[in-house]
């Protein structure tokens, strides 16, 4: 795993998590990994489309 690709699965991961718990974790966390994706160059589209990939395959 490249680390373009670490920063996009640990936004992501961060992303999933704070939305499945309702919201209720800690926001700071899933803010500075989503600002660190972004500033590699990845979009909140590929963040959401990494979610969505996974969702699907465990469907």
């Amino acid at each position: 795993m490249d680390r373009r690709e670490a920063v996009l699965k640990k936004a992501a991961d961060l992303v999933q998590a704070h939305a499945d718990s309702g919201c209720a974790t800690d926001p700071k966390p899933m803010s500075e990994a989503v600002k660190a994706a972004r500033a590699a160059g990845i979009s909140l589209q590929e963040i959401a489309d990494y979610n969505r990939a996974r969702i699907r395959q465990h469907h």
